[in-house]
């Protein structure tokens, strides 16, 4: 019996190593790969070429007259050296502060010794001494308290309301506005 077995154990390999090998070219992804797709690409002998692709208008910007401010409310009151963009109400109080920025819509300064620098500011209102505010442009409105500031605005200011002692304020561009002086030894308008 042992010698029976052997024979159809032997006869029954090459019949398995014939059937694995039919059945291995129908895997199942080769049975589902043309199921709703199209046939392969094929490469053919002439290059088609590609779309080229078209310019599209883009949508025109107008431009306003105020720049979009970067802030709306910041409030800076410590310590150091800061670079900002455009900020619609900018507040600095403290001291030591130094500030340089693009367009201020309200720039409030409450403390001594404090620096700002900026493109525009419409509204300036300064309480404190030894300050110094600076523009390369214009400032609408200034509403200074102290003693010892340096305002210098190189467009111009529509109105100047100073109280307190030996300020400057240099308007290259002029007042247009109002002046109101309550204070001694202070010098508002042009350059000297």
């Amino acid at each position: 019996m042992v010698t029976r077995r052997r024979l159809t154990i032997s006869a029954a390999f090459p019949l398995v190593v014939v059937l694995a090998a039919s059945l291995s070219a129908c895997s199942p992804l080769s049975l589902f790969a043309n199921w709703g797709g199209s046939p392969a690409p094929s490469r053919s002998a002439t290059q088609t070429p590609e779309a080229e692709p078209t310019a599209s208008p883009s949508p025109v910007r107008t431009p306003s007259a105020r720049p979009t401010p970067g802030c709306v409310d910041r409030v800076i009151s410590a310590p150091g050296t800061y670079r900002i963009g455009n900020c619609e109400n900018l507040t600095v109080a403290g001291s030591d502060i130094t500030v340089t920025a693009a367009h201020l819509g309200t720039l409030t300064v409450f403390g001594d010794g404090l620096k700002v620098y900026a493109q525009s500011i419409g509204a300036l209102q300064v309480q404190g001494n030894l300050g110094t505010i600076q523009t390369s442009d214009d400032i609408h409105m200034l509403k200074l308290v102290g003693n010892r500031n340096l305002i210098t605005c190189h467009g111009s200011m529509f109105t100047a309301d100073v109280t307190g002692d030996d300020n400057t304020v240099l308007v290259d561009g002029g007042i247009d506005g109002s002046v109101q002086n309550k204070g001694e030894r202070n010098a508002i308008g042009g350059q000297p």
